[in-house]
């Protein structure tokens, strides 16, 4: 077997083993990370019942520290994630919620063995591999957040770890 075969047969090893660690750990625990910049989403679990989050994560980028969450929108059948810079306490809706969110969209979940898209699942279920926040680069850029910033983050995260 030569090198390059010996190699091959290594990453696909730990292309398996990282596959293994995220199956193991509850999305609730989960930490991704984007691969240019380094920018992760810790998750945690949603903020209690009768509520509509399903999903609560959390993010630094630079000297920022964003909250974020997950609601399941009936309408579109689909998880819409929110990430927020110093948004206000309480009950706040419309124009207030608009000015201090910096990205917005649909969470997908992606299986790297199958390649297979889905949508984000629902608390207690293993992490995916892989996340797809589609527009969160640009978003990024385009917000208070990404002034000062070279290149954004992409809009793919990783499996990092899992919290105990």
């Amino acid at each position: 077997m030569g090198a390059s075969s010996g190699a091959a047969v290594l990453l696909a090893a730990l292309a398996f083993s990282h596959a293994a660690s995220a199956a193991e750990c509850l999305i609730e625990k989960a930490t991704y990370r984007e691969a240019e910049t380094g920018v992760e989403l810790v998750f945690t679990a949603a903020s209690g019942e009768n509520t509509p989050v399903t999903h609560g994560f959390r993010s630094e980028i630079g000297k920022f520290k964003l909250n974020g969450h997950v609601l399941f929108d009936p309408e579109i059948e689909r998880p819409i994630g929110m990430l927020m810079n110093n948004c206000p306490d309480g009950d706040v809706t419309g124009a207030t919620i608009a000015a201090c969110t910096v990205w917005k969209g649909i969470v997908y979940a992606v299986d790297e063995t199958t390649g297979r898209v889905d949508l984000l699942p629902p608390e207690g279920a293993a992490a995916p591999d892989v996340l797809l926040l589609p527009g969160f680069g640009p978003a990024i850029l385009q917000s208070v957040v990404g002034k000062g910033m070279e290149s954004g983050p992409w809009d793919v995260f990783e499996f990092k770890g899992c919290a105990s």
